[in-house]
Protein backbone atom coordinates (compact mmCIF):
# COMPACT_ATOMS: atom_id res chain seq x y z
CA UNK A 1 0.00 0.00 0.00
CA UNK A 2 1.24 3.54 -1.24
CA UNK A 3 1.62 6.16 1.23
CA UNK A 4 0.78 9.71 0.70
CA UNK A 5 3.52 12.11 0.90
CA UNK A 6 3.02 14.65 4.04
CA UNK A 7 5.12 17.47 1.91
CA UNK A 8 3.22 20.06 0.85
CA UNK A 9 4.57 22.59 -2.11
CA UNK A 10 3.30 25.91 -2.12
CA UNK A 11 3.73 28.05 -5.63
CA UNK A 12 4.26 31.27 -3.24
CA UNK A 13 8.16 32.52 -4.30
CA UNK A 14 9.50 35.70 -2.19
CA UNK A 15 11.30 38.42 -4.37
CA UNK A 16 13.74 39.82 -2.98
CA UNK A 17 14.34 42.79 -5.63
CA UNK A 18 10.87 44.35 -4.95
CA UNK A 19 10.70 43.06 -1.11
CA UNK A 20 7.50 41.06 -1.57
CA UNK A 21 5.66 37.93 -2.17
CA UNK A 22 5.09 36.33 -5.89
CA UNK A 23 1.91 35.18 -5.53
CA UNK A 24 0.12 32.29 -8.21
CA UNK A 25 -1.61 33.31 -11.32
CA UNK A 26 -4.92 33.17 -10.52
CA UNK A 27 -3.91 35.51 -7.88
CA UNK A 28 -1.83 37.86 -10.18
CA UNK A 29 -5.08 37.64 -12.58
CA UNK A 30 -7.96 38.81 -10.44
CA UNK A 31 -5.61 41.69 -9.11
CA UNK A 32 -5.29 42.78 -12.96
CA UNK A 33 -8.89 42.69 -13.25
CA UNK A 34 -9.09 44.85 -10.37
CA UNK A 35 -6.70 47.25 -11.31
CA UNK A 36 -7.82 47.76 -14.71
CA UNK A 37 -11.16 49.11 -15.53
CA UNK A 38 -11.88 47.94 -19.41
CA UNK A 39 -10.78 44.67 -18.15
CA UNK A 40 -13.02 44.52 -15.41
CA UNK A 41 -15.86 46.06 -17.83
CA UNK A 42 -15.17 43.44 -20.01
CA UNK A 43 -15.72 40.75 -17.73
CA UNK A 44 -18.80 42.42 -16.03
CA UNK A 45 -20.30 42.71 -18.98
CA UNK A 46 -19.72 38.66 -20.22
CA UNK A 47 -20.71 37.78 -17.33
CA UNK A 48 -24.01 39.69 -18.05
CA UNK A 49 -24.51 38.27 -20.92
CA UNK A 50 -23.89 34.97 -19.72
CA UNK A 51 -26.82 35.01 -17.15
CA UNK A 52 -28.86 37.18 -19.59
CA UNK A 53 -28.76 34.15 -22.00
CA UNK A 54 -29.49 31.67 -19.79
CA UNK A 55 -32.53 33.27 -18.30
CA UNK A 56 -33.71 34.06 -21.94
CA UNK A 57 -32.82 30.05 -22.80
CA UNK A 58 -35.17 29.22 -19.53
CA UNK A 59 -37.51 30.75 -20.57
CA UNK A 60 -37.91 30.02 -24.24
CA UNK A 61 -38.16 26.41 -23.26
CA UNK A 62 -41.09 26.99 -20.15
CA UNK A 63 -42.86 29.09 -23.24
CA UNK A 64 -42.27 26.23 -25.66
CA UNK A 65 -43.57 23.60 -22.91
CA UNK A 66 -46.56 25.59 -22.95
CA UNK A 67 -47.64 25.40 -26.69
Amino acid sequence: MMEYAKDEIFTIRYNIKKDELEYPIRKRIREKIRKNKVLSLFFMMGLTFIILDITFIYYFFSLLTKI
